[in-house]
């Protein structure tokens, strides 16, 4: 529910106006941002040529369970605060929250990397300063902010069209890269073939690509009806798994790795290696369009994830504010905000590969933890689903397995060089767990304090009981006698 001034006018509810396509087109889009071309060449460093393809296939399979593990949990707790809720059902609130918390921080560090991936771009093909690009980006994000705050509608609509123009240009050019251009393909399908170890960590790099599309599940509460959110998360993966492998085909057969390396666009590179100026034009388009998609839809997802968060009085109450178009608007432009001011230090330091590793890591964690809440709530809770994956147990036991070892291998990667580990990105990690568990133990004790306070202020106070009424003696008539004494 929305907050009670009189300054600032509310809605009852978020509006039902979610339907398949929209739904998908979030999924797709919040996980196909120009970032994933970086995370394509990232797989291509542990599974050389058209080996990435065969990673990426593997990727795709491992997140269908991940779909039918969401799809699960989201049925049982259909909720703009779904993750938190079956969360805390499985490890407990506190718990809960300092991961949610820190699961948020990926939408984020997606638009910022993105954002800096498209004004690297942008400076590459127009040769402009990194200001004016940097001045694209904040118009970008205005862009994204104007459509969240008009509304749902408006925000799913930009979304649908901008997120399938997007795969469809990147999968047309990559077919005309294949057919167009003659040649061999380089190390086919040879997984292992740099050891065992960099076969994991192929796929881990993999599992970005469909990073942040089960962020869908927050907009449980505007999907039209309940099987909405379940389509788009088995529709999307597929989606993103059919255009990141032709992309990752077309790049092996066009492109050394050694000119992809390092590159902050290697989108560009294919395009002007399939069709010269024309492609590189094109794919600069695809480009520019991924932060509609990767923008809008993160303030989309995200926000309804930080309003419900306000809604249980874990946030401070303003994120719960909708204006007159059921939208959080406090959430949206406190979002855009944050993002603007990630994405400037993305651009002064240039860390953008490791934030491709702390994405990975974060997804392949969450992935682990979801699965753990799947085994535990099939225990817990007898409830009927209206989704029930088969063999779920057993399933989610080798989910546990599986995406904890993925968690490892991307953790301790090093985002620079294959053949080197490193302790940052799972340094960075620890330190978003650190200021998530701070904030939940220091922070959310007293903003929930506050509202039990303003809940005991404003409950209607009962009378005081009337006095019983004094018993008074007749007083006499004038010029009558005084009663006789008995």
């Amino acid at each position: 529910m929305s907050g009670g001034d009189g300054a600032h006018p509310v809605a009852l509810a978020l509006r039902r106006s979610i339907g398949t396509a929209t739904a998908t087109a979030t999924s797709a889009g919040l996980a196909f941002a120009a970032i994933d071309y970086l995370g394509v060449v990232s797989v291509l460093a542990y599974a050389p040529g058209a080996t990435a393809a065969l990673a990426i296939f593997i990727g795709g399979g491992i997140v269908l369970l991940v779909s039918g593990i969401f799809s699960e949990l989201n049925g049982l707790y259909p909720s703009a605060a779904g993750i938190r809720l079956y969360l805390g059902r499985a490890v407990g609130n506190r718990t809960a929250l300092a991961v949610t918390f820190t699961y948020m921080t990926t939408v984020v560090l997606v638009i910022a990397a993105d954002a800096f991936l498209i004004g690297a771009a942008v400076r590459h093909v127009l040769g402009e300063p990194a200001a004016l690009a940097y001045l694209w980006i904040a118009v970008l994000l205005g862009l994204a902010t104007g459509a969240n705050l008009r509304g749902v509608r408006l925000a799913g609509w930009v979304q649908t069209v901008v997120t399938y123009t997007v795969l469809a240009g990147t999968a047309i050019l990559s077919v005309v890269a294949l057919f167009h251009v003659g040649g061999a393909f380089r190390h086919p399908f040879d997984l292992f073939g740099k050891g065992s170890f960099s076969g994991i960590q192929a796929v881990a790099f993999a599992l970005f690509l469909y990073a942040a599309f089960e962020w869908v599940t927050t907009t449980a509460e505007e999907a039209r009806t309940p099987p909405v959110i379940t389509r788009a998360l088995f529709i999307a993966p597929v989606l993103i798994w059919i255009v990141a492998s032709l992309f990752a085909l077309a790049l092996a057969h066009l492109e050394p790795f050694s000119s992809l390396h390092g590159s902050a666009y290697p989108q560009l590179l294919l395009g002007r290696a399939a069709l010269g100026t024309v492609g590189e034009l094109w794919m600069l388009a695809l480009t520019v369009l991924t932060a509609l998609n990767t923008f809008n839809g993160g303030f989309l997802v995200a926000s309804r994830f930080i309003y419900a968060a306000a809604r249980e009085n874990n946030l401070p109450r303003q994120f719960a504010w909708l204006n007159l178009q059921a939208v959080p608007w406090v959430a949206v432009t406190s979002l855009a905000v944050v993002s603007a001011v990630v994405a400037a230090v993305v651009f002064a330091t240039g860390q953008w590969l490791l934030l491709v590793a702390v994405g990975a890591a974060i997804e392949a964690g969450i992935y682990a933890i979801g699965s753990l809440c799947l085994v535990v709530l099939r225990r817990r809770d007898t409830r009927e689903r209206p989704f029930r994956l088969i063999a779920g147990r057993p399933l989610a036991m080798i989910g546990i397995v599986l995406f904890s070892v993925l968690f490892v291998a991307t953790g301790f990667s090093d985002p620079k060089n294959a053949h080197h580990f490193s302790v940052a990105p799972i340094s960075v990690i620890a330190i978003l767990g650190a200021l998530s568990t701070a904030y939940v133990l220091l922070v959310v004790p007293k903003l929930q304090a506050a509202a039990a306070a303003r809940t005991a202020a404003a409950r209607p106070r009962r009378r005081p009981a009337r006095p019983p009424a004094a018993t008074q003696e007749p007083v006499p008539a004038p010029g009558s006698a005084p009663p006789a004494d008995d």
